[in-house]
């Protein structure tokens, strides 16, 4: 599997497992079944409405149409923006998968990056040119994530950060840390984008836990600085 080293923000670098073409093109079918159903729950409605689609257009006539088109728009475009907005750049095919979309930079897809990505996905990709620019592009990309400046990786599962228990001893230099609490920050940071609202309760037992360890004074808003320092050996 194709992997990318990704420098955040915060001066963190951090490793993605790009997510492979066949398990896009999975997470996609799933999504498309859902679509249809979405299309066919409608038109189940109007069938039970009592009325035949004729007679539905002679009562209504250009409202029918408008309307129809409307909704149909709605769940092959809005679909995908909805889901990416509501659960941290996934659909419920890629959350099947364990796949996400971000940004190239590590940090989570915004409103205007999952609209721009799925207007092409519409207009361009759905005519397999997405599947051969997956296919042979370095990162895995289609014309969308180019232009949306996104990637689609894969989310490892792995034990929830606060769960992990450290079981570390003090050293010699105050602020050195150890193997086992490197890999514990690099790990937060990694996955920060991720983690949703549990970041800032993660961020703030790791912040806690390094106060209480060093004796460092306790910021007054954010540990996100006192991580990076501690990361970076700048402390």
């Amino acid at each position: 599997m194709k992997t990318i080293k990704i420098t955040t923000p915060e001066n963190i670098e951090v490793e993605y497992t790009l997510a492979a073409l066949g398990s896009r093109t999975a997470a996609a079918g799933i999504d498309t079944l859902i679509q249809l159903v979405l299309i066919g729950a409608i038109i189940l409605i109007v069938f039970l409405s009592g009325l035949t689609p004729v007679e539905l257009y002679d009562k209504y006539k250009s409202w029918t149409v408008a309307i129809s088109l409307i909704l149909i728009f709605l769940i092959n475009y809005g679909y995908f923006i909805f889901f990416e907005m509501t659960m941290n750049g996934k659909t419920p095919g890629k959350k099947i998968f364990g796949l996400r979309t971000i940004r190239a930079n590590g940090q989570p897809i915004a409103f205007k990056h999952s609209i721009i990505r799925n207007l092409f996905r519409m207009i361009v990709d759905t005519y397999g040119v997405g599947v051969i620019l997956i296919f042979f592009t370095k990162l895995n990309r289609r014309i969308g994530d180019y232009l949306a400046s996104t990637i689609v990786v894969l989310e490892e599962k792995r034990e929830e950060i606060y769960n992990i228990k450290l079981e570390s001893e003090r050293t010699n230099f105050k602020y050195s840390l150890t193997q086992e609490e490197y890999q514990l920050i690099k790990e937060y940071f990694r996955r920060k984008a991720s983690l949703g609202e549990k970041a800032e309760e993660i961020e703030k037992g790791l912040g806690e836990y390094f106060v209480d360890k060093y004796k460092i004074e306790k910021p007054n808003h954010s540990y996100d600085k006192l991580l990076i320092e501690l990361f970076n050996g700048t402390m």
